[in-house]
């Protein structure tokens, strides 16, 4: 199943925070159902889609221009440290809404000429086939002043997956991780 990407809404704010504390997967909160005549019944909650760092995305090495790439020639070294959120059903439960905060640290290393570097990376929605029905690069700021070497943001992102022909969250992927270049992912191999 396909969708158009508008149909998915992807909002993202910043939080800065320096070294802040590790985050951790949250639970999902399904529909609940207040009728007052079902009151002994229980409520089952709906599952939330799974989330994951695409395999060798979780970090990134930014270099200064050029041809070096040895430790001497790294501007920013980056890393996604940690992801939590929640999951909710809206809308008699035709859509879920994916909350996401994703810890994004840098290390300045020893080519960097700014106190400041922009760090590539992408969510994407994909159903448990392994079809992207959405995705989205966002660039990530962080900022490392005066003589400090690491620093960290907070980045939270908002999904509403729309829920067609009997399907949950459990039936998509949230994907995320770096947006590498060519020569960044060549270099991995």
């Amino acid at each position: 199943m396909t969708f158009p990407f508008s149909s998915l809404v992807f909002r993202k704010t910043r939080m800065a925070a320096l070294l802040a504390a590790p985050l951790f997967l949250g639970a999902c909160s399904g529909s609940v159902d207040t009728g007052i005549f079902n009151i002994f019944e229980e409520s089952v909650p709906l599952p939330c889609p799974r989330v994951e760092v695409l395999p060798g995305t979780d970090t990134i090495a930014i270099y200064r221009e050029g041809a070096g790439r040895d430790l001497v020639d790294v501007r920013f070294e980056g890393a996604l440290e940690a992801v939590s959120g929640i999951c909710q059903y809206v809308d008699d439960d035709s859509a879920v809404v994916v909350e996401l905060v994703i810890q994004i640290g840098a290390i300045k290393g020893p080519a960097a000429d700014s106190q400041i570097e922009e760090f590539p990376f992408f969510v994407a929605i994909a159903e448990r086939s392994g079809e992207i029905v959405a995705k989205k690069v966002f660039n990530s700021p962080i900022e490392i002043p005066g003589a400090r070497r690491r620093g960290a943001v907070q980045e939270e992102i908002e999904q509403r997956i729309p829920l067609k022909g009997g399907k949950s969250g459990a039936d998509y992927v949230i994907i995320y991780g770096f947006q590498l270049t060519q020569e960044q992912l060549d270099r991995r191999k």
